[in-house]
């Protein structure tokens, strides 16, 4: 039975390319019907802090990758004190000014790699390594290799950087008679300039794209493409991920962020998310805003709200953007994309349209439709000569869903206070 880990070392936020390496594992755990652990590594007790242990947690969490055990690393001292022990007694290892040595034996040792294929270390190029300090903690590449056998893991998935400590974990599980799991190595991640991935562009923190207004499945369905494939398909959802993911579809090359493409599959989810729950994701956002009390948006009603998050959504790339959008559903000053100046005729028209509007006892999608007509005949316009000004000072938008609709929505005293405001400007 397949049982992977994702081991993240607690001195910090959990980054992307972490992010990554623990979606990789989890779908594949969950591909195979297996058992994902969550294991944090804290044995650097000098960089290791609770508060980045509770943010890896929280980032995993939003991001949906639940776990079936849990260990700290910390809290197997005692395992890891008796196999270094061991190596001891069987000659493997050696004492030296306080700290214990793993002795390099000759020869040399291939990491059959299911990327990378095998690769060949000889010893003459690796020295004795420390596996216990002199203060009596343990080293990552002795203790990593203790806990994943014990752990029975099976597969061990992580980034390429550490394929240079694979030789000397193989010798530890050789020296300990314990059967190595196998490994793949995925590639790294680069940013659009083709270097690693890292600060200088941008963001790296996965919980900062959830301040972002970016979606959690958008987020995982970015990073299964980063060095995944299923054909062209580019927006997955989690089921399908987890159906259709398969190491033989891992590509061996690096991966490129492009965060322009991040931002089109969150539109993509967007459009597929329930209206309902975008409304929920949303308030937060349009109360940040400092515009829009949480009263006011309880006023708003469920059905208003979800109808708009449901018509404005298409055009919106992130929460942030659609939480800017819904301020039309509020009476307060929104920003215009057009500056709108009226002859006097639009503004005849316009001024006859808001006297129809003001009076209407309701104001559905068919009720703003037929009132806009009666008003345009009864003035002998069409609706061409004040659609864009409508559309513009009552949406801030020149584009947008359709102007029945979205009025509708907006309801019949913003609508009107926004259009003679209008006029007297």
């Amino acid at each position: 039975m397949v049982k992977v880990r994702f081991a993240p070392s607690p001195t910090g936020y959990l980054h992307v390319g972490g992010a990554r390496t623990a979606l990789f594992n989890w779908l594949y755990a969950r591909n195979q019907g297996g058992t994902f652990v969550l294991r944090i590594e804290d044995t650097d007790q000098e960089r290791s802090t609770q508060e980045s242990i509770d943010q890896i947690v929280e980032a995993m969490t939003w991001l949906g990758l639940d776990w079936d055990e849990y260990y700290r690393q910390t809290d197997r001292t005692d395992v890891h004190l008796e196999a270094a022990k061991s190596l001891l007694e069987n000659g493997s290892a050696y004492e030296q000014d306080g700290a214990w040595w793993f002795k390099v034996p000759a020869g040399e040792t291939v990491v059959h790699d299911l990327l990378a294929g095998d690769v060949t270390f000889n010893h003459d190029q690796i020295k004795d390594f420390v596996i216990r300090r002199s203060d009596g903690t343990f080293v990552y590449n002795f203790v990593v290799v203790i806990d994943d056998a014990d752990m029975e893991i099976t597969h061990v998935i992580r980034g390429d950087d550490h394929l240079t400590n694979t030789p000397k974990q193989i010798m530890l599980y050789r020296a300990l008679g314990r059967k190595p799991p196998k490994f793949a190595h995925l590639p790294m991640i680069l940013g659009p300039d083709r270097t690693r991935l890292s600060k200088r562009h941008g963001v790296t923190s996965v919980l900062e794209y959830r301040r972002r207004g970016f979606l959690p499945e958008a987020m995982v369905n970015f990073f299964a493409r980063l060095g995944w494939s299923h054909g062209d398909q580019e927006v997955f959802t989690r089921d399908e991920l987890v159906k259709l993911f398969s190491l033989k579809r891992t590509g061996s090359s690096a991966a490129i962020f492009d965060e322009e493409k991040l931002r089109w599959l969150n539109q993509q989810h967007m459009k597929l998310a329930d209206p309902s729950r975008l409304v929920d994701l949303v308030r937060p956002f349009v109360i940040e805003s400092g515009q829009v009390t949480e009263e006011m948006w309880n006023a708003a009603g469920d059905e208003r709200l979800t109808l708009s998050a449901e018509l404005l959504r298409h055009r919106c790339h992130t929460l942030i953007d659609l939480a800017s959008m819904m301020l039309v559903l509020f009476p307060v000053e929104i920003e215009v994309e057009d500056e709108i100046a009226l002859d006097d005729r639009q503004k005849e028209i316009i001024a006859s349209i808001c006297d129809g509007f003001s009076q209407a006892l309701s104001f559905s999608h068919s009720d703003v439709e037929r009132l806009l007509h009666a008003m345009l005949a009864e003035q002998g316009a069409k609706l061409k000569d004040v659609a864009h000004a409508i559309r513009v000072t009552t949406t801030g938008r020149a584009v947008g869903p359709g102007l029945y609709n979205i009025l509708s929505v907006i309801g019949s005293e913003i609508v009107v206070a926004r259009l003679r405001d209008l006029i007297r400007r």
